[in-house]
């Protein structure tokens, strides 16, 4: 997987489906999930905004909450780069 920052993610997630909520004063935001989520996961995902590129860490942790929320890695792939 190639590198992106919140852009590419905020995009990804658009293309996904995920609905913005309200931004209250911080570089976070939330996006709410448009599938059925584990009940141990919470429905939504926090964006940090102004990144042009996360760490590796951060986008191993990025990519594991998608799947948990029900996305496949092609479809992640798809939404984020337009393959």
């Amino acid at each position: 997987m190639k590198s992106f920052g919140s852009t590419e993610f905020t995009r990804c997630l658009k293309r996904l489906g995920f609905a913005p909520e309200p931004q209250v004063g911080s570089r976070h935001r939330k996006y709410t999930c448009p599938k059925k989520h584990v009940p141990s996961e919470r429905p939504f995902l926090i964006v940090l905004q102004g990144k042009s590129e996360y760490d590796r860490v951060t986008q191993s942790k990025i990519m594991s909450s998608m799947k948990k929320h029900g996305f496949s890695i092609q479809e992640i792939d798809t939404a984020m780069w337009g393959k």
